[in-house]
C-alpha cells in the first residue's frame, strides 16, 4: 500500500539518484525480505525508474508470506517488472537465474520474535546468507547488500564509543536473550567478508540502526506505541524515567544510505547507516510525538523507575559513510509529521 507520503519519500530518493538507478537498466534484482518496512523502500525506487527505462529491471520480491492487500507492497502485484516469489530463506532454495544484484534484508526484527522461535530467527540470517554468497560465488553478480544491524556492536558500549565506528567491534553476550539475532548477524557478517576475500564475491554489509516512518509495524516498537497511546488514550506512559537517548533515522534516509554504499561503497567493508544527529532521550521523542499528534497528549513518566539519564544505548559514527556522499536530512519532528499524515490517509502506520 502506498500512500501520498510514501510516493513523496520515493521521489525524493529518485530525484538524487536519477543517474545511478537509470544504471539498473535491464538488470536482475532479488531483494529478499521486500515487502518488510525498509526494504519496501528499495522495491518502490527500482519500480519507480523502471517508468524512466527503456528496458526495465526486473526485480523478484522474495518473502516468508504471500503478498495480500493487506501487504506493504500489494500496490506492485499487478506490475509485469515485479515477481513475487513466497520463500522462507531460512531453508534451502534455489534463486532466480541471472541474477545481476542481491539484496538480502529478510529476517526477523523484533526481540518478542526472536524469543518465540530463536532457530528460525539464525536460520534466516546465516542459511540465507550462505544459499545467495554460493549462488554469487558461482555467479557473476554486480553487487551483494546484506542488512545487518547496530546489533552487532551489543547495547550501551564504553563512554569513548558513544558515536559507534565500524572498527568498534562490539561486546555481545552468545548466551544473552538477543542473541540468536545479534550473533548471527555477526555471524552472517563474517560470512560475506570470508566470500568476499576467497572468493571476490563484491558484498557490502550495511549495520542498519534505529529506523522509523510510514511501514513500520505494529510491534511493540517504541515509537508505535507512543503513537497508539497518544491518538487513543491522548496519553503516553513512560515504563521508566525515560533518560535513555537513542538515534532514530528517517526512513527515506535510511534508503539514501542504501542506495550509496550500494552504488559508491567499497566492497568487503561495513557501513553504518542511520542519523546521529537525532539523538533524543526517549521522553524527548514522546513529547515530540505528542506534540506533532496535536490533541493534548500528555506524557508520564515513571518516576518510581531507577534514572537511566546518562545512556546512550546505539548512535553510529556515520564518518565512513559520509565520505561518499550520504548525509541523513529528516529531523525527528518531520519524520513525524510524515508519519502522522501516513497514518491518516492509510489507517495504519
Amino acid at each position: 500500500m502506498m500512500s501520498r507520503v510514501i510516493k513523496e519519500d520515493i521521489e525524493r530518493i529518485v530525484s538524487e539518484f536519477r543517474e545511478e538507478l537509470r544504471s539498473l537498466s535491464g538488470q536482475n534484482i532479488l531483494i529478499t525480505g521486500g515487502n518488510g518496512f525498509i526494504a519496501s523502500y528499495l522495491v518502490d525506487t527500482f519500480a519507480r525508474i523502471n517508468a524512466e527505462l527503456e528496458r526495465p529491471c526486473k526485480v523478484f520480491v522474495m518473502n516468508k508470506n504471500p503478498i495480500d492487500r493487506n501487504s506493504r507492497l500489494s500496490h506492485l502485484v499487478l506490475d509485469p517488472n515485479i515477481e513475487f516469489i513466497t520463500q522462507d530463506v531460512g531453508r534451502p532454495f534455489n534463486p532466480p537465474k541471472g541474477l545481476d544484484i542481491i539484496v538480502h534484508a529478510a529476517s526477523r526484527s523484533n526481540p518478542t520474535l526472536f524469543l518465540q522461535d530463536p532457530i528460525d530467527t539464525i536460520n534466516a540470517n546465516v542459511n540465507g546468507v550462505r544459499t545467495l554468497l554460493e549462488y554469487c560465488r558461482e555467479n557473476k553478480v554486480r553487487n551483494f547488500l546484506f542488512f545487518s544491524s547496530a546489533e552487532v556492536y551489543g547495547d550501551n558500549p564504553p563512554k569513548e564509543f558513544i558515536l559507534i565506528p565500524e572498527t568498534y567491534p562490539g561486546c555481545v553476550d552468545p548466551l544473552g536473550k538477543k542473541a540468536c539475532y545479534s550473533e548471527s548477524k555477526r555471524f552472517a557478517e563474517t560470512l560475506c567478508n570470508s566470500f568476499y576475500n576467497q572468493f571476490q564475491v563484491p558484498t557490502k554489509i550495511l549495520r542498519i540502526f534505529h529506523t522509523y516512518g510510514p511501514g513500520l509495524r505494529d510491534d511493540g516498537k517504541a515509537i508505535i506505541d507512543f503513537f497508539k497511546q497518544g491518538l487513543k488514550k491522548a496519553e503516553i506512559n513512560l515504563k521508566d524515567q525515560g533518560g535513555a537517548r537513542i538515534a532514530f533515522c528517517y526512513v527515506s534516509d535510511l534508503t539514501r544510505g542504501i542506495l550509496r554504499v550500494m552504488f559508491d561503497g567499497n566492497c568487503g567493508e561495513a557501513y553504518n547507516i542511520g542519523n546521529n544527529s537525532e539523538l533524543y532521550p526517549i521522553r524527548e521523542i514522546a513529547e515530540t510525538i505528542g506534540g506533532v499528534l496535536n490533541n493534548g497528549t500528555k506524557v508520564n513518566i515513571n518516576k518510581d523507575a531507577p534514572e537511566s539519564a546518562n545512556i546512550v544505548v546505539r548512535a553510529p559514527d556515520l564518518k565512513k559513510i559520509n565520505g561518499i556522499g550520504y548525509f541523513p536530512e529528516t529531523t525527528l519532528r518531520q519524520g513525524f509529521e510524515r508519519m502522522k499524515n501516513h497514518y491518516e490517509e492509510v489507517g495504519r502506520f
